[in-house]
Protein backbone atom coordinates (compact mmCIF):
# COMPACT_ATOMS: atom_id res chain seq x y z
CA UNK A 1 0.00 0.00 0.00
CA UNK A 2 3.38 2.69 0.60
CA UNK A 3 3.95 2.08 -2.84
CA UNK A 4 1.14 3.48 -4.58
CA UNK A 5 0.67 5.85 -1.67
CA UNK A 6 4.22 7.66 -3.10
CA UNK A 7 3.21 6.41 -6.46
CA UNK A 8 0.48 9.22 -6.02
CA UNK A 9 2.28 11.75 -4.55
CA UNK A 10 5.09 11.43 -7.22
CA UNK A 11 2.70 10.88 -9.76
CA UNK A 12 0.50 14.71 -8.05
CA UNK A 13 3.57 16.57 -8.73
CA UNK A 14 3.91 16.01 -11.64
CA UNK A 15 0.11 16.24 -12.49
CA UNK A 16 0.06 19.98 -11.22
CA UNK A 17 3.20 20.92 -12.61
CA UNK A 18 2.13 19.92 -16.35
CA UNK A 19 -1.48 21.73 -15.41
CA UNK A 20 0.42 24.48 -14.59
CA UNK A 21 2.85 24.15 -17.78
CA UNK A 22 -0.25 23.15 -20.00
CA UNK A 23 -2.60 26.28 -19.32
CA UNK A 24 0.59 28.38 -20.13
CA UNK A 25 0.89 26.95 -23.60
CA UNK A 26 -2.75 27.45 -24.38
CA UNK A 27 -2.29 30.47 -23.35
CA UNK A 28 0.38 31.11 -25.71
CA UNK A 29 -0.99 29.10 -28.67
CA UNK A 30 -4.26 27.62 -27.93
CA UNK A 31 -4.21 25.87 -31.40
CA UNK A 32 -0.85 24.21 -30.91
CA UNK A 33 -1.25 23.64 -27.29
CA UNK A 34 -4.31 21.37 -27.53
CA UNK A 35 -1.96 18.54 -29.38
CA UNK A 36 0.54 19.42 -26.91
CA UNK A 37 -1.55 18.41 -24.28
CA UNK A 38 -3.41 15.86 -25.61
CA UNK A 39 0.04 14.20 -25.93
CA UNK A 40 0.88 14.58 -23.14
CA UNK A 41 -1.89 13.05 -21.15
CA UNK A 42 -1.89 9.75 -22.86
CA UNK A 43 1.89 9.30 -21.69
CA UNK A 44 0.77 10.53 -18.48
CA UNK A 45 -2.16 7.86 -18.40
CA UNK A 46 0.56 5.29 -19.70
CA UNK A 47 3.33 6.49 -16.77
CA UNK A 48 1.06 6.15 -13.97
CA UNK A 49 -0.91 2.94 -15.53
CA UNK A 50 2.46 0.90 -15.77
CA UNK A 51 4.08 2.63 -12.57
CA UNK A 52 1.36 1.24 -10.52
CA UNK A 53 1.67 -2.12 -12.39
CA UNK A 54 5.24 -1.99 -11.45
CA UNK A 55 4.18 -1.42 -7.78
CA UNK A 56 1.63 -3.68 -6.81
CA UNK A 57 3.92 -6.89 -8.74
CA UNK A 58 7.06 -6.35 -6.47
CA UNK A 59 7.06 -5.41 -2.70
CA UNK A 60 9.99 -3.03 -0.94
CA UNK A 61 13.09 -5.32 0.67
CA UNK A 62 11.76 -6.71 3.33
CA UNK A 63 13.37 -6.12 6.84
CA UNK A 64 13.64 -8.11 9.73
CA UNK A 65 12.87 -6.29 12.74
CA UNK A 66 14.81 -6.54 16.18
CA UNK A 67 13.14 -8.48 19.03
CA UNK A 68 13.48 -9.38 22.55
CA UNK A 69 15.03 -12.83 21.07
CA UNK A 70 18.02 -11.12 19.60
CA UNK A 71 17.44 -12.81 16.36
CA UNK A 72 18.70 -9.90 13.93
CA UNK A 73 22.06 -10.98 15.27
CA UNK A 74 21.54 -14.46 13.27
CA UNK A 75 20.97 -12.18 10.16
CA UNK A 76 23.40 -12.69 7.14
CA UNK A 77 24.21 -9.03 7.65
CA UNK A 78 24.51 -8.94 11.80
CA UNK A 79 26.15 -5.79 13.36
CA UNK A 80 29.93 -6.73 13.59
CA UNK A 81 31.73 -7.36 17.23
CA UNK A 82 33.73 -4.52 18.24
CA UNK A 83 37.07 -6.19 17.72
CA UNK A 84 35.90 -6.44 13.93
CA UNK A 85 38.45 -3.54 12.94
CA UNK A 86 42.34 -4.61 13.09
CA UNK A 87 44.16 -2.56 15.47
CA UNK A 88 41.39 -1.37 18.35
CA UNK A 89 42.28 -4.03 20.74
CA UNK A 90 39.42 -3.12 22.60
CA UNK A 91 37.40 -5.62 24.49
CA UNK A 92 33.85 -6.56 23.60
CA UNK A 93 30.76 -5.37 25.42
Amino acid sequence: MENAMWLFVVAGGATILGLALAFGIIKQNPARGIGAIAGAFIVAIGAVGLGYLVSSQTETAPSKPSDAQGSQYEAPARPSDQNALPGLNQQNR
